[in-house]
């Protein structure tokens, strides 16, 4: 039934009923006298339960007591309190479901009576929607914090959402940094990075930066960085997401092992260029050496005696063998030093050049050569002869005696490294051990002593000349069926 208020003052009326907001009144005992529609819709109740109890029957019994408190403080001391400045409740309904609402109040007077009205308004879907706000806040400051990089959530103004104590710790800060800008808590901040922040506010990546900023403490560090966009639930950018690693000790590394390259380099030219003067300047001595002893042999063998021709032989023996250590010195020393500039090479050319080098030593041997196309390639020419010279030279010295040498060169390109070949070169020849298999690209390495010619040189000449141009060199092989050796080169090198 209509409350007896509404009946004497019936201008109320279509207001009260109208409002989209619940409206309660109540008078100075504190019980209800009146309440519109949507107040009970609000609630749950019938039309005219509510008139007549006490306003607390619309709150939880945990703070009955202290709401009443409230409203005889206020009816002793009224204040007009307007929607946007209500005070949030937790509030009951008469399914006695809790939920969130904000009151504000008025006090009129009707029929020379105290009354108070309060305006009533369902703030349960805001409420949760701030909770779920703050819960999520709270969890990504969680995962910011335990994450291995530093973390700052920036707003379009670039002002501190959320920044965690790795960042802090990063830029040398101890105070909260939420309300901040960014460019308060850099010191040297750069023009670039607004160029950055305002790509990423377009839905860019800025992709890792590198940068050497100051710290509020005056002390610097190395910082790798990325930004990111971040959306809001209306899938809107509403701001920048920024994640940062102090490489301080990184990069100061990185520059010692920079620097002690630069010195290695520096040193190892010293040492070639050394290695090659010297070289240079034993082959005269040697020359005469053999010089003077061609002649001994020659024009006073007959004064010799049969001993003192054999120290004469063996002495231009150990020359000659010396005098070829000497050059392959020289040509393992000049590798790097004395190199050529890359240019465009035709292996094939290369391959029958070397084959035409070669002539006398496959016809003697009676060698079989088959071959493939092989590609086109960067690199030094001189270097790559010597390469497949110094391998199919081996392939027809380390030979069987009862075997015609077959010698198989292959070329193949990895789908998954296209600017790399591969090349292998095959034999039928005595083989090795393949325990030696480092053992036999290092210097003045040779497994089989003395038993055929050589410095020991040849195969660290071809590891050096296939690292230069990019690659490496392998061997394979079985003792008396033969050696593959397998190297790569790269297509496209270009020399620094």
């Amino acid at each position: 039934m209509p409350s007896k208020i509404l009946e004497q003052n019936n201008f109320l009326t279509p207001l009260f009923y109208a409002a989209s907001e619940g409206i309660i009144i109540c008078n100075k005992k504190g019980q209800i006298v009146a309440i519109n529609p949507m107040g009970n819709t609000i609630f749950g109740y019938e039309e005219g339960e509510l008139v007549g109890q006490e306003l607390e029957a619309l709150l939880p019994d945990a703070i009955k007591t202290m709401h009443k408190s409230l409203r005889n403080a206020y009816f002793e001391k009224p204040e007009v309190r307007p929607m946007g400045l209500g005070k949030e409740f937790i509030a009951q309904k008469k399914s006695k479901e809790v939920f969130y609402v904000e009151v504000s109040i008025s006090h009129m007077t009707i029929e020379d009576e105290f009354h108070v009205a309060a305006f009533v308004h369902d703030i349960t879907k805001r409420k949760n929607v701030e909770l779920q706000v703050v819960k999520q806040q709270q969890l990504l400051e969680y995962y910011a914090d335990y994450a291995p990089a530093a973390i700052a959530m920036l707003d379009k103004d670039l002002t501190y959402l959320i920044a965690s104590n790795r960042w802090k710790k990063t830029l040398g800060v101890t105070v909260n940094l939420e309300g901040k800008t960014i460019q308060e808590t850099l010191p040297n901040f750069q023009k670039r990075w607004y160029e950055v922040f305002e790509q990423v506010l377009n839905g860019e990546k800025s992709g890792v930066q590198m940068d050497y900023i100051d710290r509020i403490d005056l002390s610097n560090i190395w910082i790798e960085w990325e930004a990111h966009p971040w959306y809001n639930s209306d899938n809107q950018i509403s701001g920048i997401i920024i994640f940062a690693e102090d490489v301080t000790e990184r990069v100061e590394n990185e520059q010692k092992v920079k620097q002690y390259m630069q010195e290695l380099i520096l040193k190892n030219r010293e040492l070639e260029d050394f290695a090659y003067v010297s070289s240079h300047d034993l082959q005269e001595p040697l020359r005469k050496i053999r010089a003077f002893g061609d002649r001994l042999s020659k024009k006073e063998k007959e004064n010799l005696s049969p001993k003192g021709q054999d120290y004469i032989n063996r002495m231009l023996n150990s020359a000659e063998r010396m005098q070829q250590l000497i050059t392959d010195l020289l040509r393992f020393s000049r590798i790097s030093s004395k190199a050529k500039p890359f240019e465009q090479i035709d292996l094939n050319e290369v391959l029958r050049d070397v084959i035409s080098d070669l002539e006398i030593a496959i016809n003697e041997s009676e060698a079989v050569i088959r071959t493939v196309e092989l590609p086109t390639i960067k690199g030094d020419i001189t270097q790559l002869r010597q390469l497949f010279q110094n391998l199919i030279s081996n392939a027809i010295k380390f030979r069987k005696d009862d075997t015609t040498p077959q010698i198989r060169i292959d070329s193949s390109i990895d789908e998954t490294k296209p600017n790399e070949v591969e090349i292998s070169i095959a034999d039928n020849g005595i083989g090795f051990d393949e325990k030696y298999n480092e053992r036999i690209f290092q210097i003045f390495q040779r497994l089989e002593g003395r038993k055929y010619n050589g410095s020991g040189i040849g195969l660290a000449i071809c590891k050096k000349i296939t690292q230069r141009h990019g690659g490496d060199i392998t061997a394979s092989s079985q003792i008396g069926k033969g050696t593959t050796f397998t190297f790569t080169l790269r297509t496209d090198l270009e020399e620094e």
